[in-house]
């Protein structure tokens, strides 16, 4: 068998493109190494059911207290009829629970909601202190009495997840793969 030669620039080549290749996985390997947390990503947990996509309803601003003309496609809201006034996303209490077309406002700003019905009050301080240190002006979380008894919801826009009690893992999860890192003000365009 007569071996094959090839010109010299062509050694020179390969010699070079191997060094390159070198170089890229290097990097590609040190990349990898500096981010010792990998980011979470939305999906089913042992207490939350997969995250299901809703089609996007439409929807204009209601003006004050106004009911939207048609019901909303799922509960709670991911699109649809919203609220025309400012408000910030932040953590709601019973007394100031969020509209389903103010949830809708959050959405369409780009932020996520967290709605609940019948948590204990250990899991509401929780879900409080987590998302007002955690995601401050990102998810408002509001009492929301369509929810079974002791079921959270997350929802952004067109999106939505149902969990069996609190799972901070799934919110993390939800919030990193479908909230905006910077929402803008809820009804305030």
């Amino acid at each position: 068998m007569t071996p094959t030669t090839f010109p010299a620039a062509w050694s020179e080549w390969g010699r070079r493109a191997s060094a390159l290749a070198g170089v890229m996985l290097a990097v590609l390997v040190l990349a990898g190494c500096a981010d010792s947390e990998p980011a979470a990503v939305a999906g089913p947990t042992d207490r939350c059911e997969p995250v299901e996509t809703v089609p996007i309803q439409g929807g204009s601003h209601l003006i004050g207290d106004q009911e939207p003309p048609v019901p909303y496609n799922s509960t709670p809201p991911t699109s649809g009829w919203h609220s025309s006034g400012a408000f910030a996303i932040d953590v709601r209490g019973p007394a100031e629970a969020l509209s389903e077309p103010e949830q809708v406002s959050v959405l369409e700003a780009g932020g996520a909601v967290v709605s609940y019905h019948g948590l204990s009050d250990a899991a509401r301080a929780t879900l409080q202190e987590t998302v007002t240190r955690d995601y401050d002006g990102r998810v408002a979380a509001t009492p929301y009495a369509a929810l079974e008894e002791g079921t959270v919801a997350f929802s952004t826009w067109g999106a939505m997840q149902h969990c069996e009690g609190l799972d901070l893992q799934a919110l993390e999860g939800f919030v990193t793969s479908y909230a905006d890192e910077r929402p803008g003000v809820p009804g305030g365009h």
